[in-house]
C-alpha cells in the first residue's frame, strides 16, 4: 500500500513538474465545458453545483452561473476529483438531474487550470462512489481508496476495445455505483463494465426536440402524433423539451409542462 501511494505521489510530481506546477500549489482555476447542443438550445446557460474535497479532506460545494472562472483549493499531494452538476432552478431542474462534468487532479491540469469535461464527469462520480463504498467497509483489510486507484490505466481502458462499444460511446450506460461496490469488495475487474439493464417504452409526448439528462445521448426529434421511444431503467431520469419535462422510469412516467412548477 505504501509503495502504491509513493508511486502515485511520484507520478503526480513528475506530471506537475512537466506542467510548471509544484506539489505545494493547491489553488486552481476550474474551466467548465461547453454544454451539449440539446441542453443549450432548450434550457440556456446553467448554474453549476461544484463539489470537491479541500486540503483537509472535507467536502466543499460552490454554486456558479454560466462558464464563470472560479478558483478552488485542492489537496496538493494526492489524487482527487471535482464534479460540476449543471442545473436550471428557473425550470425546476435541481442539481443531480442532469449528469455531471468533472475532472481528476492532477491529470486534468493545464497550467494553473483544471479543465472539466463530460467524460471526466464519469471518472469523478466513480471516484466518489469508491470513496463512499470504502468508508462503508469500515476499515477493511485491503483498503481500496480512490487515491490509490490507477486512473491513467482506467482511462486508457475506457478508450480501448476491451470495453463494449456502447459504453465507450456513452459511459453513463454502466452502473458505476455497483462497479465501485464490487471493486472495493474484491478489486477492479473490467468485465463488470457493461450496460445496465433497460426497458423500451413508448410515451405519447408533445412533438419537438427532446434532450436526455445524459450529455452523451443525442436529442430525439418526434413529429406530431408520434410517441417518444426511450430505453429506461429502474431509477427515474428526466428528459426536457420546449414544452416541458418528462420524468420516466420502468414502471411510470409523468409529463410536466413548463407552466406547471414541479417539485425537486
Amino acid at each position: 500500500m505504501k509503495v502504491q501511494l509513493f508511486v502515485l505521489f511520484l507520478a503526480a510530481a513528475v506530471f506537475l513538474g512537466g506542467c510548471g506546477e509544484s506539489l505545494t500549489d493547491s489553488r486552481h482555476i476550474i474551466n467548465m465545458p461547453a454544454l451539449p447542443t440539446g441542453w443549450k438550445a432548450l434550457l440556456g446557460d446553467p448554474h453549476w453545483q461544484v463539489e470537491w474535497l479541500n486540503e483537509r479532506g472535507r467536502k466543499q460545494t460552490m454554486t456558479i452561473h454560466g462558464r464563470a472562472s472560479v478558483e478552488i483549493s485542492l489537496p496538493a499531494t494526492w489524487a482527487s476529483a471535482v464534479s460540476a452538476w449543471p442545473f436550471w432552478p428557473e425550470k425546476g431542474l435541481a442539481p443531480g438531474i442532469a449528469y455531471p462534468a468533472g475532472a481528476l487532479f492532477p491529470w486534468d491540469l493545464s497550467g494553473a487550470s483544471l479543465v472539466l469535461d463530460w467524460n471526466a464527469g464519469v471518472d469523478a462520480l466513480f471516484w466518489r462512489e469508491l470513496a463512499q463504498c470504502e468508508k462503508a467497509q469500515n476499515g477493511s483489510s485491503t483498503p481500496r481508496f480512490p487515491w490509490y486507484f490507477d486512473w491513467p490505466r482506467f482511462r486508457e481502458l475506457m478508450r480501448s476495445e476491451d470495453i463494449p462499444s456502447e459504453i465507450r460511446e456513452n459511459p453513463w450506460l454502466a452502473e458505476w455505483s455497483s462497479i465501485a461496490q464490487k471493486t472495493v469488495e474484491s478489486g477492479f475487474d473490467r468485465r463488470r463494465i457493461k450496460a445496465e439493464a433497460r426497458t423500451e417504452i413508448a410515451i405519447p409526448c408533445p412533438d419537438g426536440l427532446w434532450a436526455a439528462p445524459n450529455p452523451f445521448s443525442e436529442p430525439i426529434a418526434i413529429m406530431l402524433g408520434e410517441s417518444l421511444i426511450l430505453m429506461v431503467k429502474d431509477t427515474p431520469e428526466t428528459w426536457v423539451s420546449a414544452s416541458g419535462l418528462l420524468r420516466c422510469q420502468k414502471e411510470a412516467w409523468i409529463f410536466i409542462p413548463w407552466n406547471t412548477k414541479p417539485g425537486r
